[in-house]
């Protein structure tokens, strides 16, 4: 039997009603706010303890809050335990924050000394009336509020923005709770409840069957999700004459499937304990397993008829406890602790009720192991990806479903089972690949033989096997053996579109797992690889052909469209799928070449590019598209280009070779083709230049809106960018260091690049003309042109920072949309577990923030962001200054002041230092607020910013809000000032020269050319520094 007790020292001034409670995940302390304006902190210790409450060393009381200047209707404990949020009448959220040190007393409260050091962290201000309810994210930075204004809007509290207003309730709105997995947010108002899309704020569900009927009573209703995320609770339901309690299942939303009844009143509030549990036995049954026994969450509901019960569905349609007699009014908020044993009520009589429960009363606490394996079934099993990315080299997203082992859960069960059945698809091809592995060089050997004597497919050298089929063109993955013996070299490629005369050229799969693990025999026609109790997947049918039938097939295939350079031998060899090798011995040997990176997924027979479009009108409108399907006297494919504007023809070309990308701006129009060419034309059809041979197909094109620089990433993993309005190259690289897993040293190159784990996604001109590459884990990469090397700029290494947001539609600058595509990988597991770190360890988790803030910082001026770079700036000092992090804070004021006697002839570094921080795009480049003042070399601007003006109105303006740091001002202030003093002096001598040359020049009746007198001495009109003021 609970022990039940109600605690008459836990009430507001003058016996107000209590409006919301809530404790905290560490169980240390409970908040509850009312009517009196005041929310209260009180210890747990004596409501659990009669010793500790009887003790009067022991304090009840560890905080009061009062900012608030009107009635507090919601309160709630973020995740982190060091975050508080609350809902008030004056239309505004507070934020509170737990800080080191002990409270004091507020002036004028008539209140005693706080204990704790609680103070006021933010307000969150945006709605037009009351907010009645607020809901934390996971991560304990994003929180919901709802009110009577009748919306919705979610905050990001590190800085009061608004992230996301969701409108669409025909009422007030008077509760919200948020998805513990972080995908949906429930809002719940009289007469409906709707469901959102947390990434992009549709909506999923809208539920008003329930609440037609209900009466309209409460002020505040309280939804509650169940803690595997798969039931959501609503209250205030009425059917059928009575008071119910509606049960939503995920994903379906179908309200009337489930319902908790019994309630003689509107039920008000909804809370969820946050395990699972199994049943406790029933006296005289027999025992069972636990694997029988079925698993259910408990939840609790308070009610306007003066009580709450505590349901578990699991165990029958009776609660398990029902609380009569504890209150004279409506129960307002209930609440659960965080290891499930204590369930708090609180009412509009201003009291609060406690409930302790023992071991074992609730049921068997399922384990957390058992939850994770449940979590798994419904969501995904985030160790099983991390095992399988540990296999495939590490980190990279997984042969099937795509997702890395960071990724986000899966956003519902049906997933999981297209899932589970792709994987055991290659679970089974696996096995038959572990059988065909022990007889594969035999048969390779046979194959070879076969090949020579009856022209068959085999290798010129055993132990290398065939390419698997021509379906597009391409191989997707060769390896170049590293050392003699040579290995196995698997090329994959789609069947998308595969013909039956190009079904000659090879043997194909459509399992790019099953090709890596070891895939097909080779071996002569009729030499079957298939196993009678594993069968593998389609395949392409081998066909006996020999040289000239390979190439006969490869002219014929309709998606045969690359084909690799000549040999250095002279002969060039037509690739009817793959990479091409040497013929030898009369049949077609496969040599291994250099490795294919980014393959082309598909050639289309007809696909287009829309260079210019107006919204909603064709008028205007430029568009360029490709036709492969046509051949050219001898057979081979050819490609053709049309362009549209306005949908009327405006010009045509024929290429050679099917067409596999296309890019164009108002500057210029691109086609690259698939045997390795890279045709450029001018916006009337002109073509500008001959074919550029590329060598290797392109898998990206891009180009620059409204400029001629032109962005193309090669299969071979090279990119080029050119500005061919200047007509030269500005940059030759390679992503293939950013395709290698995490960790991969020189050994273990090779077996990555038999399994990739990392692809690209997208490929792109940032505004300031520099690569930017994002790959399969939302990595997104820029090429930085003074150090010459690829840089990230987003990636998950900050998972559970409180600047991260996973929401797309919030960010504004092109490093907050690549940072925020990175932060929906996140899984919840990690971010709960960083955020336990960071609360057991806060200066660790206060060295992350920063660590993060200089990330940003340092992103910014590598994307050229200005924007971004001085918000994150402006961030970056107030937390510095908060942290009074004052070596940091001296080591950037010193940057940003730089030498007090500045002239780029003593400080600009040289031609040579110039010379080298030059960009490859061939654009002006700018130093990044880390380079070296010591070194010399120090620039006035960054980023179109001067330094020192940054320094006076933005730096010094957050350092002076810390009084602790007045003598730092002052210092930088003074330095200012000669600064200031030194320009000027600098200014005057500068002149001085130039009037007495103009005089001179009078007085012999010469005027002085003007390149003369503009020049002076040398290095004397650039040396002149900027002055402030």
């Amino acid at each position: 039997m609970p022990i039940f007790d109600k605690p008459e020292w836990i009430q507001h001034a003058g016996g107000v009603s209590i409006m919301g409670v809530d404790l905290d995940p560490s169980g240390v302390r409970m908040a509850t706010c009312g009517s009196d304006n005041r929310i209260r902190i009180w210890a747990m210790r004596p409501v659990l303890s009669e010793v500790a409450e009887q003790d009067p060393a022991v304090p009840k009381q560890l905080a009061v809050l009062c900012d608030a200047l009107t009635p507090i209707n919601a309160i709630r404990f973020a995740a982190s335990g060091q975050l508080l949020a609350a809902g008030t009448d004056d239309a505004e959220g507070l934020v509170y924050e737990l800080r080191e040190g002990r409270g004091s007393a507020v002036f004028g409260s008539g209140e005693a000394a706080n204990i704790e050091n609680w103070r006021l962290r933010i307000k969150l201000r945006g709605h037009a009336s009351n907010v009645l309810d607020v809901a934390w994210a996971p991560d304990s930075r994003r929180l919901a509020t709802c009110s009577v204004d009748n919306k919705v809007k979610v905050w990001d509290t590190t800085n009061g923005h608004c992230l996301r207003t969701l409108e669409g309730h025909v009422g007030h709105v008077k509760g919200v709770a948020w998805d513990p997995f972080d995908f949906f947010l429930a809002s719940q108002g009289d007469r409906e409840a709707i469901v959102w899309r947390l990434e992009d704020g549709s909506q999923v569900a809208v539920i008003s069957e329930p609440f037609a009927k209900a009466p309209i009573v409460s002020f505040g209703l309280r939804p509650g999700w169940s803690p595997d995320g798969q039931t959501l609770a609503l209250p205030n339901g009425y059917e059928n004459g009575m008071h119910t309690v509606p049960l939503i299942k995920r994903n379906s939303w179908a309200p009337g499937e489930f319902c908790l009844v019994g309630h003689k009143g509107p039920v008000t509030a909804i809370r969820y304990n946050p395990h699972l549990y199994t049943p406790p036995p029933k006296p005289g049954a027999p025992p069972t397993s636990p694997d029988d026994e079925p698993a259910g969450s408990i939840v609790t509901a308070g009610s306007t008829d003066k009580t709450f019960s505590i349901w578990a569905p699991s165990a029958g349609d009776a609660p398990v406890v029902v609380g009569r007699g504890f209150f004279g009014g409506m129960v307002n908020d209930v609440a659960w602790s965080a290891d499930g044993r204590v369930m708090v009520a609180a009412a509009y009589d201003g009291s609060v009720a406690t409930a302790l429960f023992a071991d074992g009363e609730l049921g068997r606490r399922v384990p957390q192991a058992e939850v994770d394996a449940l979590l798994a079934q419904l969501y995904g099993d985030p160790a099983l990806r991390a095992g399988a990315a540990g296999r495939d080299g590490g980190g990279g997203p997984l042969g099937l479903g795509g997702r890395g082992a960071l990724s986000g859960l899966a956003a519902a069960p049906e997933l999981m089972a297209l899932e589970a059945r792709a994987r055991a698809e290659v679970e089974r091809e696996e096995r038959l690949n572990s059988r065909l592995r022990a007889d594969g060089a035999a048969a390779a050997a046979a194959a070879g033989a076969a090949g020579a004597a009856a022209g068959s497919l085999g290798g010129a050298a055993a132990g290398l096997r065939p390419p698997l089929g021509a379906a597009v063109g391409l191989a997707r993955a060769a390896m170049p053996p590293p050392a003699p013996p040579p290995p196995r070299v698997p090329l994959a490629a789609t069947q998308n579109g595969v013909g039956p005369a190009g079904r000659g050229a090879g043997i194909g799969s459509n399992s790019p797992a099953k090709a890596a693990a070891g895939g097909a025999r080779g071996g002569p026609a009729g030499t079957s690889g298939r196993d009678a109790d594993h069968p593998p997947a389609k395949r392409i049918a081998v066909q006996p052909v020999g040289g000239a039938a390979t190439a006969a097939g490869a002219r014929a295939g309709a998606a045969a469209a690359a084909a690799t350079a000549a040999p250095a031998g002279g002969a060039a060899t037509p690739a009817g799928g793959g990479i091409a090798g040497a013929q030898a011995g009369g049949g077609v040997g496969f040599a291994a070449g250099p490795q294919v990176l980014v393959p082309v997924e598909a050639v289309h027979t007809h696909f287009s590019f829309l260079i210019h479009a107006q919204p909603g009108s064709t008028e205007g409108q430029v568009e360029l598209q490709a036709l492969n399907s046509g051949r050219d006297a001898r057979g081979r494919p050819a490609g053709e280009l049309l362009c549209l504007v306005g949908g009327q023809r405006r010009w045509t070309d024929v290429v050679q070779g099917a067409v596999v990308a296309l890019a164009g701006s108002s500057r210029l129009a691109a086609a690259a083709t698939g045997n390795g060419d890279l045709m450029v034309y001018s916006p009337a059809g002109r073509r500008l230049f001959p074919p550029i041979r590329l060598g290797w197909p392109a898998s990206f094109l891009t180009v620059a809106p409204g400029s001629s620089l032109l962005l193309a990433l090669l299969t071979d993993g090279s990119l080029k960018l050119w500005d061919f309005g200047a007509g030269e190259c500005l940059l030759e690289s390679s992503v293939a260091p950013l395709l290698l897993p995490a960790g991969t040293g020189v050994s273990g190159m090779a077996a990555a690049a038999q399994q990739p784990t990392l692809k690209v996604t997208a490929v792109r001109i940032t505004a300031a003309g520099a690569p930017l590459v994002v790959l399969s884990n939302a990595h997104a990469y820029v090429h930085h042109g003074g150090l010459r090397t690829w840089v990230r700029v987003a990636d998950d290494a900050f998972p559970a920072s409180a600047f991260t947001t996973n929401l797309t539609s919030a960010a504004t600058g092109e490093l907050s949309k690549l940072q925020a595509a990175a932060a929906q990988r996140r899984h919840p597991a990690d971010v709960l577990a960083t955020s336990a770190a960071h609360a057991a360890r806060p200066a660790v988790a206060a060295r992350s923030e920063q660590a993060l803030l200089e990330h940003n910082l340092a992103s910014a001026a590598a994307l050229q962001s200005p924007a971004e770079w001085r918000l994150w700036l402006i961030t970056y000092v107030r937390r510095l200054a908060a942290d009074e992090d004052e070596s940091r804070l001296r080591d950037l004021i010193s940057e940003l002041l730089g030498p007090l006697r500045w002239t780029p002839a003593t400080h600009g570094g040289g031609r040579a230092n110039a010379s080298a921080a030059a960009p490859a795009s061939g654009g002006s480049w700018e130093p990044a607020l880390g380079s070296s003042v010591s070194g010399g070399r120090w620039a006035p601007v960054v980023l179109g910013f001067d330094k020192r003006r940054l320094l006076r109105e933005v730096v010094l303006k957050e350092v002076a809000r810390n009084r602790s740091y007045q003598q730092l001002v002052a210092e930088v202030l003074e330095q200012l000032k000669q600064v200031d003093a030194a320009a000027a002096a600098a200014a005057a001598a500068s002149q001085q020269p130039q009037q007495q040359q103009h005089t001179r020049g009078q007085a012999d009746g010469v005027n002085a050319p003007v390149g003369d007198a503009a020049a002076g001495p040398a290095g004397a009109a650039s040396s002149q520094p900027m002055v402030m003021g």
